[in-house]
């Protein structure tokens, strides 16, 4: 909301326009026009064809503040009881613990952060229920207010073993009726108004044929008459999923030999032999790697090479316990976070524990923190550390299209495979934290989550252990000990022996760690 007391403050924020500093490249300033109707000059700055436009100043005007943490290079947008955390080296947001892509990453100027019109519609339109419009000929960014609630929509499309997935997307969650015909499939929506950027789309699918995004309705053209569909939402973020699969084929006829037949007199009947279980798979995953060092200790130890040291030591006391371990790196060499994932699913893994060394501002920080997947984050906490680790995927920086590409990507793997397997993860991730807590003599830490791509669709529970704070002295010293590797690793163990069994026989799981043999 628009507080009348903040438009004496104009003449100082265009003041500001005429003449800022530090800019790399200078550019004549934007308008931006609020809800009210009122105009005013904000500062902007011109990169890679698109401008940027102060966050700021909008911020200012709306009633917010914009605060900058120069240790950890990141900006803290509040208004209302409304945070958005961004930072200028990936194209994410965290609202209100929610994650957001972006378009293109902010840009920073020191305290001063600038975001192109993207920015503003993902970030801001869905707290405020506005709408922001740019008019780059003008260098305009007009924010209006709608009787009619106007909700974002975007579709993909991918089929997979038989089903085909359209997935619509959502800036929010709108009410909506099915109605279903021999060719088509359309959604229908009241109240509300849908804005997409594609209001028809032709599908290279062999079950759907086109899409239409109309501002009421969304329409699925299929192909061919015998096909079946489900509906059904899913939320963080809103969608709406439609299955096409085709009608199931009839049941194949078996012929069974007659009792008699089975039973022929004379016959030796031979006992069938009990199939020996087969051991189960643990993928062991050591984050980093290669040129990704990860975090560092004030004695110079690498996150990269304890882990990897630990890894070792895990696999071998896993081994010794008749458990079949894969690894998704046995050097110290860079694995893409999605090549990690593929490992594991390739190894058909019946757990995947990614291993990470936590580091904190605070020498005193200590304990483990275990992390199961969420698209949303637990707390702020949480969600920065995803972002410094999804950020160690070394690779080149992807287009905008590439961006939404693999965002749709990770939604629908993240409903095909993982999605199925969150109450595991979470029932591993409290077996580990507590058993971890004793080993370290802690109560404090938690089970959280967080969006970490390397646990994006994986197809087994998993869950990320930041093992112990290399930041700590005192624990980073523990690191450096084969024999608090051991603890660890017969720690590990331990939480998994627990885990399979309580999963076999549908107890609840107890966790019970082992007396740590290393230094305390």
């Amino acid at each position: 909301m628009i507080r009348p007391a903040l438009f004496p403050r104009l003449a100082f924020v265009a003041a500001l326009a005429v003449a800022w500093p530090g800019l790399a490249a200078p550019a004549p300033p934007a308008t931006f026009v609020s809800p009210t109707g009122s105009s005013l000059v904000v500062r902007a700055t011109d990169a890679d064809g698109k401008t940027f436009v102060s966050v700021g100043d909008i911020a200012t005007v709306l009633g917010g503040t914009l605060s900058y943490e120069a240790a950890t290079g990141s900006y803290e947008l509040k208004i209302g009881p409304h945070t958005a955390v961004f930072g200028t080296e990936t194209a994410i947001a965290v609202v209100d613990t929610r994650l957001v892509q972006l378009a293109s990453p902010v840009r920073g100027e020191g305290s001063s952060a600038f975001a192109d019109a993207d920015f503003f519609t993902r970030v801001l339109s869905p707290l405020f229920g506005v709408t922001f419009t740019w008019d780059r000929g003008a260098r305009t960014l007009a924010a209006r207010r709608v009787e009619t609630p106007e909700i974002g929509v975007e579709a993909t499309v991918s089929a997979f073993e038989g089903t085909t997935k359209v997935v619509f997307r959502f800036t929010q969650s709108p009410p909506f009726r099915v109605e279903k015909g021999d060719e088509q499939v359309v959604l229908r929506f009241s109240g509300v108004k849908l804005v997409s950027p594609v209001p028809e789309m032709a599908v290279d699918d062999p079950r759907v044929a086109r899409l239409f995004l109309r501002p009421t309705e969304l329409a699925i053209v299929l192909k061919g008459k015998n096909l079946s569909t489900n509906v059904y939402p899913l939320a963080s973020p809103p969608r709406l999923v439609v299955d096409v699969t085709r009608g199931a084929p009839p049941p194949p006829v078996s012929f069974a030999p007659s009792p008699a037949a089975r039973e022929a007199p004379g016959a030796l009947a031979v006992p069938s032999p009990t199939p020996r279980p087969e051991p189960r798979v643990v993928v062991i995953d050591p984050g980093h790697g290669g040129t990704e060092e990860g975090a560092k200790g004030p004695g110079g130890l690498l996150e990269k090479d304890v882990v990897l040291s630990l890894a070792r030591t895990v696999r071998e006391v896993l081994t010794a316990r008749g458990y079949r371990v894969v690894t998704t790196r046995d050097s110290d060499a860079s694995v893409g976070l999605q090549d990690r994932t593929a490992i594991s699913n390739a190894a058909k893994a019946d757990v995947f524990l990614s291993l990470h060394l936590n580091a904190s501002r605070a020498a005193s920080a200590h304990g483990t923190e275990v992390y199961y997947l969420s698209l949303d984050a637990s707390d702020r906490s949480a969600a920065a550390l995803a972002e410094s680790e999804n950020r160690a995927e070394p690779t080149v920086t992807p287009s905008a299209e590439t961006n939404a590409a693999l965002r749709d990507l990770d939604l629908i793997l993240w409903d095909l495979a993982q999605n199925q397997h969150l109450s595991a993860s979470s029932r591993l991730a409290e077996i580990i934290q507590g058993d971890f807590n004793r080993l370290l003599g802690i109560t404090t830490r938690g089970v959280k989550q967080a969006p970490f791509r390397v646990l994006i669709g994986v197809n087994a529970p998993a869950v990320l252990v930041e093992v112990a704070f290399i930041s700590n002295p005192e624990e980073e010293q523990k690191l450096a000990s084969e024999e608090f590797r051991k603890a660890v690793a017969e720690t590990l163990a331990g939480s998994l022996d627990n885990f399979f069994r309580a999963a076999a026989s549908g107890a609840a799981p107890v966790p019970a760690a082992p007396p740590p043999s290393g230094p305390r």
